[in-house]
C-alpha cells in the first residue's frame, strides 16, 4: 500500500519538475545565443594597406589587434558591421566582450596556416599569392625574418612566372 501511494504522489511531481526544468533550459538557451561574427581583410593594395571589415558583432566598442601592425579601439555600428580602411597589411583579430574573432583573408596568418606552421614557407606562399594578384605588390611589414625572407623568394619566383 505504501509503495502504491509513493508512486501515485511522486510520479506527477517528478514529471512536472522535468517538464519545468526542460522549459527553463530551452528558453534560456534561445535568448543567450550570440550572433556569429565574421571578419576579413582585403587584398594588399599599393602602399601596403588593407581594409578590415566585419559583420555579426554587437554594436558598441571593440578592439582591433595585430602582432605585426597597429590596432586600436573602434566602434561597431548599430547594424553590427564595420569597415576600417587603410590599415597596415597584417593579421588582425577583433576582440569584443571577451570573444576574439580572427580576420581571414590574404594575410600572413592565412599563409602561415596553409604552410603548416613554417614561417619561411608561409612567406613563400604569401609572396607568391601577392605578386600573382598584382605585379606591384610589396612585402608587408613582419617582425619574423624567416617570413620576410620567404616572402621575398616567393615574390621573385611569381614575378618570373607572371610579370
Amino acid at each position: 500500500m505504501k509503495r502504491r501511494f509513493r508512486l501515485t504522489v511522486l510520479t506527477p511531481l517528478a514529471t512536472g519538475a522535468l517538464a519545468v526544468g526542460s522549459l527553463v533550459i530551452s528558453s534560456g538557451g534561445a535568448g543567450a545565443a550570440a550572433p556569429t561574427a565574421t571578419c576579413s581583410t582585403s587584398a594588399t593594395r599599393p602602399g601596403g594597406t588593407v581594409s578590415v571589415s566585419g559583420s555579426g558583432f554587437a554594436p558598441g566598442p571593440a578592439v582591433l589587434s595585430s602582432p605585426t601592425a597597429q590596432g586600436g579601439r573602434f566602434e561597431v555600428g548599430p547594424d553590427g558591421a564595420f569597415t576600417l580602411p587603410k590599415r597596415q597589411s597584417g593579421a588582425y583579430t577583433v576582440s569584443q566582450s571577451g570573444r576574439d574573432t580572427k580576420c581571414g583573408g590574404p594575410d600572413e596568418a592565412d599563409a602561415h596556416a596553409r604552410a603548416g606552421g613554417d614561417p619561411y614557407k608561409a612567406g613563400v606562399v604569401a609572396g607568391w599569392d601577392a605578386v600573382k594578384g598584382s605585379c606591384d605588390a610589396t612585402a608587408p611589414p613582419s617582425a619574423n625574418r624567416q617570413f620576410s625572407n620567404g616572402w621575398t623568394k616567393g615574390a621573385a619566383v611569381a614575378r618570373e612566372a607572371y610579370c
